[in-house]
């Protein structure tokens, strides 16, 4: 690893290393959450868990009158400009439930850096235009589009059915098609045909430098 390939790769490196820091100690913090905390998967306490009905408001006077639902037994639901339903004291299937809205996001953003850094070892170790880096940029363009769509999906699975524990007569709250579009418009997509397009550029780079390698 030389010094010239190690500053090739900055600033991006020392900011991956420190958000991959950052994550070990939100993962450390989050396991013990998750077994002892509020609203937790293991919940040895009992605080309620909250979840309010996503892309909805409501005002006016009569907004009461017209909103038809009711909160199942042992939950209770409370309006403050959007519906929100808490449970007072949450099974383990709603905990999982819970968890589950935000676990993705934060599973895909793990995956993310660990790929950034397959790169960054990548062009440390050969250089840049290679084909090891090429086929981490692209593994990283594809994992940025697929897992924003897959983490929107399951997040609003997640809370839909959680809200349906919550609350009836049970609906679908989310969008299946519209919430997955708006979780990849517009960085992620954009991010995402970026590296694949680089991707593209360093393969024939990759592939030029052999074919100058093989004449001389």
């Amino acid at each position: 690893m030389t010094t010239q390939r190690r500053r090739l790769t900055e600033p991006l490196g020392s900011v991956t290393a420190l958000f991959g820091g950052l994550l070990l100690l939100f993962a450390a913090a989050a396991i013990v959450l998750t077994l002892f905390g509020s609203g937790s998967v293991g919940g040895f306490g009992d605080t309620a868990i909250c979840a309010s009905q996503p892309n909805a408001s409501y005002s006016g006077s009569d907004w009461a009158s017209n909103l038809e639902v009711a909160a199942r037994p042992g939950a209770s639901i409370s309006i403050n400009g959007t519906l929100q339903a808490c449970a007072d004291h949450p099974t383990v299937g709603q905990r999982t439930l819970y968890t589950l809205i935000s676990l993705p996001s934060t599973l895909v953003w793990a995956a993310v850096l660990l790929l950034v850094w397959r790169v960054i070892r990548a062009a440390r170790r050969t250089g840049p235009f290679t084909a090891g880096v090429a086929a981490a940029m692209r593994q990283l363009g594809w994992l940025i589009i697929a897992g924003s769509v897959a983490a929107a999906m399951v997040q609003g699975f997640a809370l839909d059915q959680l809200l349906n524990t919550m609350i009836t007569p049970g609906t679908s709250f989310g969008d299946a098609i519209g919430e997955p579009i708006r979780a990849l418009l517009p960085v992620p997509l954009l991010a995402g045909a970026a590296l694949l397009t680089f991707a593209r550029i360093f393969r024939l780079g990759a592939d030029m430098d052999d074919e100058l390698q093989g004449t001389v």
